[in-house]
This record gives C-alpha cells, structure tokens and sequence, in this order.
C-alpha cells in the first residue's frame, strides 16, 4: 500500500473537517486518513542517517554521503545538511 502520491512523494491531502494538522510531514512518515504512520521505505533511510551521525559524521559529511550514493530526498531534490540535522534531532 502506497502512502504517498508517487507524483512529487507528497502525502495526500487530508479532509480538513476531520483532521487537523499544521507544518510538514516529518521525514520517515507519512499521514494516511489522518494518522501518523511510518513509512517503511524513509524509515531506511533514517536508519542510514542515524548509523552515520553515531559512526561519527557530521550533517553536512551525511549529506554529502546520501547525494555521493544518488539517494533522492523526499522531493527527489539534493540533501542539505539542515534537513538531516533535524532528522537526527527528532
């Protein structure tokens, strides 16, 4: 089961009726009738993310490994080291 539109990755859009949220899906989920579930397949690469940064890299050296391996962002856009140092704050 696909919990993203595979056109630009993005969630669906929710009924607003129903459910509230604001702000971004957070990196690793995705909200599928309103809740928030994990996405199997962004849980990998946050797995990746994590073992990096306690392997001892910096945001910016994971970023640069995650774009050097060809691995697409959510938006199929470059990583930016922001991106990930929030991934591994959360």
């Amino acid at each position: 089961m696909a919990l993203r539109n595979p056109q630009g990755g993005k969630a669906s859009k929710i009924d607003n009726t129903k459910n509230k949220r604001g702000g971004h899906t957070p990196y690793g989920y995705a909200y599928l009738d309103g809740q928030l579930l994990i996405d199997p397949k962004e849980q990998i690469i946050v797995r990746k993310i994590l073992k990096l940064h306690q392997s001892g890299l910096s945001g910016n050296a994971i970023a640069r490994e995650l774009n050097n391996q060809k691995i697409p962002s959510r938006s199929g856009k470059l990583w930016s080291p922001p991106v990930v140092r929030e991934i591994i704050k959360r």
